[in-house]
């Protein structure tokens, strides 16, 4: 679909309403209604297919005077009725004489043909405060504002590991006793014997005995206080060391949940729920194709929403060793804490009273200590019981809120889906398509579907409703459906398929050798449902290649699958990830990656059923699942309407706010663009408009510029200029066949021809392909000189012959005009074509006296050369004009270099250009196929270049910098960028057809293509001139050839046929034989 195109529909529901068919149509965006309601009429008249919408058609125009019109901009035309005006150019017309788009016509808006009585307005879009674009805009061109990034940092959560736990005092009871009891025991001993042994001493033996008794049991309580006293703050130690840590990993797992609680929520921000994304569509939010290739998350959408999502920051973790270490922990049910667990003999006796199970229950879900950092960040919920929290690996929210789950589509190769319902598997494509579709410009993104086989064009319909009108189905292909249904079909998009990637390698690979890439590729996605034996076809040697172990795809040619199988068998090798869809069985809609790296922990739990004996056979029981839920896909609730609707508004939207000035005229003719009217043609305005233009030397001096209009823009009339100070002086055109470069260059030359005289401006025209603009032009009185390929062919003159004459003739007026420059004492031809005017201006003066002190003054501004030159005789002095050269097809001349060895047509025409600047020479140089023909030398000396469009990137990036002018949406038939300079100008426009009819009662033709589903496009549904019938009457006493340039040309020449001719500067070669034709009889 090119970007001066919109892609509409004709819908007829027939009595029975359960039947009703839709055909879509390409049309230009600025036909009337009336031009497309007369398409409809003769092209479906013609069609032996379409006999009953034929027949629909005629009883429904025969009957209403309103036309239903479904999903225009804005609602405004909903029904509009036939017999009301609307204001056009300023006067009343009929609204069928309205064009589409000034209508509310937009891609996928439809007209409906029913005959049934009640019809509903449907509207596509309502007011919406708060979308600037349905609150204050007429239209829905809508630009593509900054997109703001916010990106999360990088950030650590680190678990300091407790300190050591205070230590107790391994000492018993006992231990602290036994020495006092002794020592108590040994001194009572040794004070006995005394007393006995020493009989003086027993006076005092009594008190001593009663003394060390004391003492002893002194020593006794204190050391028994001492004992208990460690043993009571070793405990208040320990639940002190307990609290503090408890207390601590409290606060680390509030954080740790605030912070997955803003991880959720921005999220669920970036990629909001299908909701939103209506909503959005509804509003014209400005996210809508925000996203770019050089983004992060370019094709990275939503499956869903998941608890396996992991969270945007880092849980630092080290798995400690534990052999020392029998300290545990568990996390307490529906609380932010954790119990230290010390192991103690009681408790180790409690253990032994249970059973196993109890025991294994009360075991559960209790670990090291040292290992709760590892566990925090490595684990989730108990695969028991899912409330139950033993880390915190995968996002999670107390208010419920589940993050979406991501995939990204760009660098996974192929996706596989595995899906055992054909509703499930579309309403999948529909979701992933939408939400591509939402993010990413058509520019970015296409997609080429191949659907199961189906013939029946109704069920087509269906399956294509929400597709066929997005403008990232239909700007990749050229003039062929992005739809496959069948073999056939299949065969022409793998070819096209096959070029365009072949064109991409081949351009990687020069890149590569030239270190330079601009590496913006659009995005292809091919949805296959059915392969139709692709492996089999040229196009398979891209089909992606299974990277190595570890190793990432790598999309260098911008090209993504997705398979659609019923069982993973059926899947191709090369997918890296697989989703599976189920429609019933909500714990089988997972996605899994082709490479996976498993963690003990992970393989510890995939790995649990031991009773499972396949498990140690099949490696698909090992991989790791990520599990999602998506209302849109399974849910009971039918979004369809809501799809439908927003695929719909996506289609409008786009193509006003991203094709190329959606406001260019898809058509402008040489008439139109001059301002001249059937009354003006008839009543000879024309001509004299084209003489009072040449005679006024003052508004049209050739010597202060060279500006003629050549086409119209967004702003209106867009002008060029080939002058030295302007855009000139010389000037590149490329474009393939049919992108209108003729046209283009002969709206500007007939402009030139129509400004000025031919004493102030010559063509001279080297057609290298047949005399294709030659044979148009070459009779103005303006033209001094046509080279083409043929010429000279009946005289026996080769074309490489002709253009060394050329060459030769060319040098020789060079050598010529720096001679006249020369004895005028001026460089350059201006200040020349000044002062002879002067000079003649003096000698028409000096026939009369009282012109004196006029020819005093005018004197003045002659220098010594020139005053010398007024004394002779004006027939003795020569005109020099600005000479234009075109060269058509310049790159035959390389042809031409290699079959003449003595002379290179390039370097000399090079030479002409380089030398030729202040000699009034304006060169432009055309061809169709411009890549690797412009050598520095050309580049150089052409300030101004027109491309129009091209066959390959390369070409438009030699013209203009950027691959938009060999873009699928560029537009043939002279729709162009202009670039002058190194961006001093650039311009997007539509030249003007100079092969309209003279006669402006006849419409420009007409030309409505039918969009297929699958296929080439039908472009011969209708066309105004073999298919209408009152356009072949009107035009019957009319000639084809009475275009508007040969009125003009004709014009030009009758107003020069008494008026001074230039000098020829080549002339056609003599004839090979002379006839004698004199009367010789009678003479002796």
């Amino acid at each position: 679909m090119k970007n001066n195109e919109i892609m509409i529909s004709a819908r007829f529901e027939f009595d029975d309403k359960s039947k009703c068919q839709e055909l879509s149509f390409l049309v230009l965006k600025d036909i009337t209604l009336k031009a497309f309601i007369e398409a409809l009429y003769y092209g479906l008249k013609k069609s032996p297919d379409y006999e009953k919408c034929f027949e629909l058609l005629e009883q429904y125009i025969k009957t209403r005077k309103e036309l239903q019109v479904l999903y225009t901009a804005k609602g405004s035309y909903n029904v509009i009725d036939f017999t009301t005006d609307v204001v056009k150019g300023g006067e009343k017309v009929k609204i069928y004489n309205a064009e589409l788009d000034k209508l509310g016509f937009v891609t996928s808006s439809c007209v409906l043909f029913t005959m049934n009585e009640e019809i509903k307005p449907s509207y596509l879009f309502k007011k919406e405060e708060n979308s600037y674009i349905l609150k204050e805009k007429d239209t829905l061109e809508y630009n593509i504002s900054t997109r703001r990034l916010n990106v999360i940092e990088s950030s650590v959560i680190d678990i300091i590991p407790p300190n050591d736990m205070p230590q107790k005092d391994k000492s018993s009871l006992l231990d602290v006793l036994i020495p006092t009891v002794l020592s108590t025991g040994g001194m009572l001993g040794a004070r006995f014997l005394i007393m006995k042994l020493v009989p003086s001493a027993s006076s005092m033996g009594n008190t001593m005995l009663l003394m060390s008794g004391a003492m002893g049991v002194v020593s006794l309580v204190t050391s028994f206080y001492s004992f208990m006293k460690k043993r009571t703050d070793y405990k208040k130690n320990v639940e002190e060391w307990k609290n503090n840590y408890e207390n601590y990993i409290a606060r680390i797992i509030r954080t740790i949940k605030e912070w997955q609680e803003s991880d959720i929520v921005y999220l669920n921000s970036v990629y909001p729920n299908m909701d939103t994304l209506f909503k959005n569509t509804a509003e014209i939010n400005g996210i809508i194709f925000s996203r770019s290739q050089n983004d992060n998350d370019f094709m990275k959408i939503s499956l869903g929403t998941s608890d396996e999502v992991k969270p945007l920051f880092e849980i630092k973790s080290e798995k400690k060793d534990n052999i020392f270490y029998d300290i545990y922990y568990k996390i307490r049910r529906n609380k932010d804490e954790i119990e230290i667990i010390v192991p103690t003999k009681k408790k180790n006796r409690k253990l032994k009273k249970l059973s196993p199970e109890e025991i294994a229950e009360r075991e559960r879900n209790k670990f090291f200590l040292t290992d709760l950092a590892y566990n925090f960040a490595n684990k989730g919920v108990d695969t028991k019981n899912d409330n139950e929290v033993i880390g915190f690996n995968y996002l999670r929210s107390d208010s419920g809120k589940k993050p979406p789950l991501l995939i990204d589509l760009k660098n996974c190769g192929a996706l596989g889906v595995i899906s055992n319902d054909v509703q499930t598997s579309h309403r999948f494509i529909q979701h992933v398509v939408f939400e591509l579709a939402y993010y990413h410009s058509p520019e970015d993104l296409q997609f080429v579907f191949f659907f199961d086989k189906e013939n029946k064009i109704e069920k087509q319909n269906e399956i294509l409703k929400n597709y066929k009108y997005l403008p990232h189905t239909n700007e990749l292909l050229d003039g062929v459906s992005q739809f496959v249904f069948d073999k056939d079909s299949s065969g022409i998009v793998f070819g096209q398929l096959l070029s365009i990637m072949n064109s991409r390698s081949n351009n990687k690979k020069e890149d590569s050798d030239e270190s330079v890439s601009d590496g913006k590729l659009t995005q292809i996605v091919c949805v296959v449902f059915c392969d139709y034996d692709i492996k089999e076809t040229g196009f398979s040697k891209f089909l992606p290649e299974v990277p190595k172990e570890g190793e990432p795809y790598v999309n260098s040619l911008g090209l993504t699958f997705i398979f659609i199988q019923p069982v993973k068998d059926m899947l191709p090798k090369y997918c890296g990830n697989i989703v599976n869809i189920d429609k019933d069985n909500e714990k089988e809609r997972k996605v899994s990656l082709r490479y996976n790296v498993l963690s003990r922990e992970t393989l510890n739990v995939l790995s649990e059923d031991k009773g499972d004996k396949t498990k140690a056979n099949d490696t698909d029981k090992l991989i790791e699942y990520k599990y999602f839920q998506n209302k849109y896909m399974f849910g009971p609730e039918s979004y369809d309407d809501k799809f439908d609707l927003a695929f719909r508004q996506l289609s409008a939207i786009y193509y006003t706010r991203i094709a190329e000035n959606g406001k260019v005229p898809s058509m402008v003719t040489l008439f139109e663009l001059y301002g001249y009217n059937s009354e003006k043609v008839e009543n000879g305005e024309v001509k004299s408009s084209i003489r009072k233009s040449w005679e006024d030397i003052d508004r049209n001096d050739v010597t202060r510029n060279l500006r003629v209009p050549i086409g119209k823009h967004e702003h209106g009339t867009m002008y060029l200029d080939l002058y030295e100070k302007a855009d000139g002086p010389h000037m590149l055109v490329a474009g393939t066949t049919g992108s209108g470069k003729s046209e283009t260059i002969i709206t500007y030359l007939i402009g030139l021809c129509m400004k000025f005289s031919p004493m102030d401006l010559n063509l001279m025209l080297v057609d290298m392909k047949g005399g294709g603009f030659s044979d148009r032009l070459g009779d103005l009185p303006h033209c001094v000189g046509v080279v083409t390929d043929t010429a000279g062919e009946d005289e026996g003159t080769s074309a490489a012959y002709m253009l060394k004459r050329f060459l030769e003739t060319l040098n020789a007026e060079i050598k010529r005009r720096k001679l006249l420059l020369s004895s005028f004492g001026v460089d350059n031809v201006d200040s020349y074509i000044r002062a002879l005017r002067l000079i003649r201006k003096i000698k028409e003066l000096e026939s009369d006296e009282e012109n004196s002190e006029e020819i005093k003054k005018l004197k003045k501004k002659l220098n010594n050369k020139q005053q010398e030159i007024l004394s002779k005789d004006l027939s003795e002095l020569s005109p020099l004009s600005h000479l234009v050269l075109v060269v058509d097809e310049f790159t035959e001349l390389k042809r031409f270099s290699s079959e003449s060895n003595d002379v290179d047509f390039i370097a000399e025409i090079t030479t002409i250009a380089r030398v030729g600047r202040t000699l009034g020479f304006h060169i432009i140089l055309v061809s169709q196929n411009i890549e690797g023909a412009i050598t520095d030398d050309i580049r150089v000396n052409s300030k101004a270049r027109i491309c129009l469009k091209v066959a390959t990137k390369q070409a438009s990036k030699e013209m203009i910098g950027t691959p938009a002018a060999a873009a699928p949406t560029m537009p043939l038939n002279g729709r162009a960028y202009l670039l002058v300079g190194t961006g001093t100008r650039f311009e997007y426009f539509q030249s003007a057809y100079t092969g309209a009819n003279k006669n402006l009662n006849i419409d420009p033709a007409v030309i409505v293509t039918q969009a297929t589903n699958s296929g080439k496009f039908n472009n011969g549904f209708y066309s105004s001139k073999k298919d209408n019938i009152i356009e072949k009457k009107r035009s019957e006493n009319v000639s084809e050839h009475d275009t508007q340039l040969a009125y003009v040309v004709k014009t030009i020449i009758e107003i020069g046929k008494n008026m001074e001719k230039p000098r020829q500067i080549f002339l056609p070669p003599l004839p090979g034989v002379i006839t004698d034709k004199t009367d010789w009889e009678g003479l002796s």
